[in-house]
């Protein structure tokens, strides 16, 4: 899935770019679009799941599900997003990435 550039102010520090992912809409419910779907960065094969608790509404990360279980490994924290639909971004469904974070991970541990 190609994103497209957009400048968000994610952490309060000022804006700056983000790749931002339209996912394709699942009506009624436009949080069934961000939540247990495939991740849309070009190459990653796992999949966005809820990560709320103890962050910020809206918040998704990628993972890689436990081969013979329906559960999913923490260390394999991949890509990070925030739903747009959090914080009103756009007229559908779409993920924000949060690639600091991503960096601070790669970097930091």
């Amino acid at each position: 899935m190609t994103p497209r550039i957009e400048r968000h102010d994610l952490h309060g520090q000022g804006g700056r770019e983000h790749e931002v992912y339209d996912m394709p809409a699942r009506p009624p419910d436009d949080w069934a679009a961000v939540t247990d779907v495939p991740c849309p960065v070009e190459g990653c094969a796992q999949t966005v799941l809820w990560y709320e608790a103890g962050y910020v509404p809206g918040y998704r990360v990628c993972m890689a599900r436990i081969a013979g279980s329906g559960a999913f490994d923490l260390d394999t924290i991949r890509h990070r997003f925030l739903a747009g639909l959090a914080i009103g971004c756009g007229d559908r469904p779409n993920l924000i990435r949060d690639d600091c974070c991503e960096r601070e991970k790669d970097d930091n541990g």
